[in-house]
């Protein structure tokens, strides 16, 4: 509005002195000639004038374009007697020097547009107000490009394909944001992953050298999954039945899928007669190596300030000579000589040496690099031993092939990539080396439906080293031609490139850059790379849009090639009958009932079950029972993507009622709610949360009596259970006595976890901590506090430990002391609740905070909003005689319960009568 007042005012001062000077033009013809004199006098000022003006007026953005351009040509200019090194003469200099210097400007393109970037929390602005609407007269020439909006979250609908993925390689990654960008209605994402923390291979060597930390060189495929409306199963792959299209898993039934894709990576080739326990360390998995490395630099950093007579530095070796390798060697090497120099110790204390099979390092980059790096490696003291491989690692000795050997205290192994074991078995063609043979297109070359990337791969016609790039590479293309294989259209061949940039740290904030002939090293270059790997993580994490929720299409598209059962299906979707015409088919529940007993997942039957799930009838009978009965229920919606993990859940959860009496259950009836959809879906959907839950009952020593199955919105679960218990061994809330010790078996924060893994707001690891909480059973922890004379308990649930604490109390007629600093807590729980994020049930629960004596006091702990937390399969908090408490502590912790913990004490008794609420809890911060 500016630029446009002071343009028209221009264009007015213009017009008056045009009609000026024409009048003075009619009126003085001989005034024009000093007219113009005067105008030449003034130009340069006039120009001078225009172009502050013009300046002002334009976008910072522009003048920042200049200045970085600018800078980057006298740059250029200075780097113009750069050439490939190695040349046999000068012939061939001058004819390679064109080719260098274009890689030379290809590099500095790219430090353009780290220079121009913005920071990652402005870029993600700045994409939020390139998505909004604007106005044509309001973009100036040099405004930043709109991007497309993104596509809004599907909506809930009837699954018609399942497309699986094995593991969270970085082409995973990518095939998981787009299709949170752009969501496939009717497929049923999946990621199957061993660890919840994926490594950015990037920078490890950053993470060693001490410039990047655990977290941020880690992508969290939790949050990544949600974000793309996918389940996570946190289970191992160890095989594929390509026939019946069933993905074997370690610990669980099989899961079935429509389109497969493996990216798995790769690990490194084992060494000769060693293994893990003798000081040899693999690179990968990257996360048991992180471990390792911590405690190498511990081992190296402690000890004396300086070496004696007889002693010996402590003596890494790095078994590889490749890229990763080297640049691994360079970063331990700047980082324990950091830390030593930091407590003041000498660097003498260690001693790295670099063993190469390869008579050169580097083998696959130019005499260039390899002339650098062996010079950096000179300076720094490093022992390399070229042309020889290791056949045996053997008491700290390692024996080579040469006849040498070398001692060693630690060894990191970083050889040549091996592929995973059990491919072999999976029926899909395998390249010499073992990796899965694909076509251009990444699928398997002989098994349709298949898919592999990354490193696991090997593209027959387009033969790559095994590196990152290429893997980052093949993330469009292959999420590209999944969306086609769902849909049954044709396939699009990818050509990778033959030619990368390599950046190659050294550890002390510098880098080698090299691509093609080019070989350049520097300070900046190690910016630029640190920029270009924490954007590349920033996309998968801060940069990851807000996606909008709303409907999304019928999945007629990715149905159509099923056929006309499968469209008829869906046309039914939104007229599906209530009351018992909403029952799952007779022919699904005999199915699913034959799988679960075939394959050995139904918990046995025992005799006081006189008519059960074996011999189905209208009623489950049990016979008489000597002792008294107890009887519980329990039923919630699904809050785990993953079926068989909530089934085991649910199970858990019902089952716990029980063990806080101290009861043994004997049966249990379930009733299952089913989303509607493609019968088969139903099927595994309804196998898949019954083998879970009947895995948690066998735990429990409960037979699963029978049931009722019907269509649902969403996935739930609950359990009817009956137990038996002897009536004097009875746990109850009103067995509490005065001078007891408070016992929690469970860390809390459940509820405030699963409410931020539903915002996408939840770490990875803090789910899985979570969900691993809920599958401990309380069997053997009410077991144990019998035995230790407990008769006041109670489990842990929705009203949180501070409802359940003063129910106890109530119904004991006791005061408690709660220890707030001593109640065990789930990791994340506290960070999540200190960011304002908590349980829907958490307002209603808060109304107990009137039982708390020292509220103000209590509020100053940060332990106290987690006590209104309501809980799933939470622990069990019973009362034990204070002497034996420790005693019973100890007992639970050695029988699986690592967070078992006194928490507090019961006071004196209260007197009969009414009692005012406010006295129940007293919280000792």
């Amino acid at each position: 509005r500016v630029a446009r007042r002071d343009r028209h005012r221009k264009q007015d001062t213009a017009r008056a002195r045009a009609r000026v000077l024409a009048r003075a033009r009619v009126r003085q013809p001989m005034m024009i000639v000093p007219s113009l004199m005067s105008a030449r006098a003034t130009l340069p000022l006039t120009l001078t004038a225009v172009a502050v003006v013009a300046a002002v007026s334009v976008r910072p953005r522009v003048l920042d374009w200049l200045r970085v351009r600018s800078q980057l040509l006298w740059m250029h200019a200075t780097l113009l007697g750069v050439n490939e090194d190695g040349a046999s003469s000068t012939t061939d200099k001058l004819l390679r020097w064109p080719a260098v210097q274009w890689e030379l400007y290809k590099l500095l393109q790219l430090e353009a547009n780290h220079r121009l970037a913005l920071p990652i929390p402005e870029q993600k602005a700045a994409a939020a107000a390139a998505v909004a609407p604007r106005r044509w007269w309001r973009r100036g020439p040099f405004a930043p490009r709109r991007q497309a909006a993104p596509m809004p979250m599907a909506a809930d609908s009837p699954v018609i394909k399942d497309l699986v993925l094995v593991g969270g390689g970085h082409s995973h990654v990518q095939v998981i944001k787009m299709f949170g960008m752009k969501p496939q209605p009717g497929v049923q994402l999946t990621l199957v992953t061993r660890d919840v923390d994926t490594p950015y291979s990037g920078m490890l060597p950053g993470y060693c050298a001490g410039f990047y930390s655990w977290r941020e060189c880690h992508i969290d495929l939790a949050k990544l999954t949600r974000f793309a409306n996918g389940r996570l199963i946190h289970a191992e792959a160890c095989g594929i039945d390509t026939e019946k299209k069933l993905l074997m898993l370690k610990g669980r039934p099989p899961i079935a899928y429509d389109v497969l894709s493996i990216d798995i990576g790769s690990t490194p080739k084992p060494l000769p007669n060693a293994s893990p326990l003798e000081g040899v360390t693999p690179v990968k998995p990257i996360d048991g190596f992180c471990k390792r490395w911590d405690q190498i630099v511990s081992r190296v950093v402690s000890g004396t300030d300086d070496l004696v007579d007889g002693d010996q530095p402590v003596h890494l070796v790095v078994v590889g000579g490749g890229a990763g390798g080297v640049e691994l060697t360079l970063a331990m090497q700047a980082k324990l000589v950091k830390e030593l120099e930091a407590l003041g110790r000498p660097p003498t204390r260690l001693r790295v040496s670099l063993i190469s099979k390869s008579t050169q390092l580097m083998p696959q980059h130019t005499l260039g690099v390899r002339n650098r790096v062996e010079r950096i490696l000179c300076e720094r003291g490093v022992n390399v031993v070229m042309g020889q491989s290791v056949e045996g690692a053997v008491d700290g000795v390692l024996h080579l092939s040469g006849g040498g050997q070398l001692p060693f205290d630690e060894v990191v192994w970083c050889t040549q990539a091996g592929a995973a074991e059990w491919l072999r078995d999976t029926g899909l063609d395998l390249d010499a080396n073992g990796f899965i043979a694909v076509q251009p297109t990444l699928e398997s070359t002989n098994v349709h439906g298949v898919f592999a990337a990354g490193d696991c791969a090997a593209v027959l016609e387009h033969p790559r080293p095994k590196a990152g790039v290429f893997a980052v590479r093949q993330g469009p293309p292959l999420a590209n031609n999944l969306r086609h294989a769902l849909l049954g259209e044709a396939l699009e061949p990818f050509t990778p490139q033959s030619v990368f940039m390599g950046l190659i740290g050294t550890g002390d904030g510098s880098c080698i850059a090299s691509r093609g002939p080019l070989a350049i090293e520097g300070a900046w270059l190690w910016e630029l790379k640190d920029w270009i790997d924490r954007v590349f993580m920033a996309q998968y994490s801060e940069l990851l849009p807000d996606m909008d929720g709303g409907a999304a299409d019928q999945p007629a598209e990715v149905a159509r090639n099923l056929g006309e059962d499968a469209l008829e299906t869906l046309a039914h979707a939104s007229m599906r009958c209530g009351g018992c015409g909403a029952k799952v088919g007779a022919t699904v529940l005999s199915r699913v009932l034959r799988r679960l007993r075939d394959e050995g997942h139904l918990p046995p039957t025992p005799p006081s079950v006189l008519v059960g799930i074996d011999s189905p009838d209208d009623c489950a009978v049990l016979a008489p029972s000597a002792l008294p009965s107890v009887h519980t229920v329990d039923f919630f919606r699904s809050f785990i993507a993953d079926p068989f993990t909530f089934g085991q859940v649910a199970a858990n959860h019902a089952l716990s009622d029980c063990h806080a009496m101290g009861a043994s259950p004997v049966g249990a009836l379930a009733i299952a709610v089913v989303p509607f959809g493609l019968e088969a879906k139903v099927e595994e959907t309804l196998f898949q949360m019954m083998a879970g839950a009947c895995k948690m009952l066998g735990v429990a020593d409960c037979a699963l009596l029978g049931g009722h199955t019907c269509e649902g919105t969403e996935l739930s679960l609950g359990f009817c259970i009956t137990g038996t218990a002897p009536q004097k061994e009875i746990m109850s809330k009103g067995g509490m006595l005065p001078g007891q010790s408070l016992i929690l078996t469970k860390p809390i924060g459940t509820g405030a976890i699963f409410a931020a893994e539903m915002r996408r707001a939840a770490p990875g690891a803090a789910v899985a901590a979570a969900t691993s909480s809920m599958l401990l059973s309380n069997h053997q922890a009410a077991q144990c506090l019998l035995r230790f004379g407990s008769a006041g308990c109670t489990d842990v649930t929705g009203f949180g430990l501070l409802g359940h604490l003063v129910e106890m109390a109530q119904a004991s007629r006791v005061r408690v002391a709660l220890r707030m600093g001593q109640v065990p807590v789930l990791l994340g729980a506290n960070e999540i609740v200190a960011r304002g994020i908590f349980s829907s049930l958490q307002p209603a629960n808060l109304r107990l905070r009137r039982a708390i004596s020292n509220e103000a006091e209590a509020l100053k702990h940060p332990n106290y909003p987690l006590l209104f937390d309501p809980q799933t399969a939470g622990g069990l908090l019973a009362a034990v005689r204070a002497e034996r408490a420790e005693a019973c502590v100890a007992e639970l912790r050695a029988l699986g319960y690592p967070h078992a913990q006194v928490i507090g004490t019961t006071l004196q008794a209260l007197p009969e009568g009414e009692v005012c609420v406010s006295s129940y809890v007293d919280c000792e911060v």
